[in-house]
Formats: structure tokens, sequence, C-alpha cells
């Protein structure tokens, strides 16, 4: 959803040099947002469904900074680039849809990632059931690797999320 996208790149502080990967970009409507302030960095995207890739390339097409985005075929586990090479990585209502390749991306996103680096989850409504299933999705991620740094649930122009921003562990 393009608001939510919109919502997250807009809380997100993101240096105009920032290397961004989005991960199931979809339409890639989050990097487009993301140009706005990565003006000298790169922003790239990924999708596993080449359905998709082809309708983010055609919404691209006519954007000021089209030239500036890439956007491939890949799925979460396989990311076609090297490690150390992103100071973002977003994963915006993608996380659910790795499907059995969760851990095996987590793992990809730990590798691309570089020093110092965030990795930003988005889940539209949260996480469904009890705290006990928030509590599951937060062990997935730390026992990747990971330290959730934040936490937030925004409500906000008719959508409703809850964003994790984490960083590796040491």
């Amino acid at each position: 959803m393009c608001i939510r996208d919109r919502i997250t790149i807009e809380r997100l502080e993101i240096a105009p040099d920032s290397r961004v990967v989005d991960v199931g970009c979809g339409t890639g409507a989050a990097l487009r947002h993301a140009a706005a302030k990565v003006t000298g960095g790169t922003l790239r995207g990924f999708d596993p469904v080449p359905r998709m890739v082809e309708i983010a390339r055609e919404r691209l097409a006519e954007h000021p900074a089209a030239g500036r985005i890439e956007i491939d075929v890949a799925p979460a586990h396989e990311l076609p680039i090297e490690g150390d090479s992103a100071d973002l990585v977003l994963a915006l209502d993608s996380y659910d849809h790795w499907g059995e390749g969760q851990a095996d991306g987590l793992a990809e996103v730990r590798r691309v990632l570089a020093a110092g680096g965030r990795f930003v989850i988005v889940k539209d409504g949260g996480v469904p059931g009890s705290d006990d299933s928030r509590d599951a999705f937060v062990s997935e991620v730390e026992a990747a690797g990971f330290v959730v740094q934040e936490e937030e649930s925004i409500a906000a122009e008719e959508v409703a999320f809850t964003m994790w921003i984490c960083v590796a562990s040491a």
C-alpha cells in the first residue's frame, strides 16, 4: 500500500548517500518515496514475482528518479548483491510472504546489511493473534542475529501497521 510505504519512509531518517534495498518491493512505491531522500546513494528493489517487477518498472518509467532505482526479480533468500552493501534494508509487508524461507531470508538480509545498517520490517496491522505471536516473531528476528531497537504501532491516514527497526547484533 502506497500510503503505508510513504508514511514509513517519512518516519525514517535516511541519509542522502544511503544504499537502500527493498526486499519484496512489490510495485516499488517505497523506493519511489525514498528517492526524495536518497539523492546520492543507491536504491534497489527485489521481488520474487516477475509480474510485480514488471508493474514496478512501468510505474517507475515516468518517475523523476527512474534512472536511480533498480528493480529486479529475486526472492528474499537469494539477493543478487554483495555482502555489506546496504545501509537500509526494507521489508514492508513482505516478511510474511517469504514463507518457508523466512530464516534464509533473514540470513540473507544480515549478509547484505553493512555495519551500522538498519533493517526495517513493517507488518500491516501488526502481528495477528496474541502477545505470544508477537514474541515469536521477535524471537525469529533475534535468532537471526538482529536486535530490535524500536517497535512502533502506527495508525494514520486510514492505515494501521507496526514497524520494527532492527540492527545486526555484535
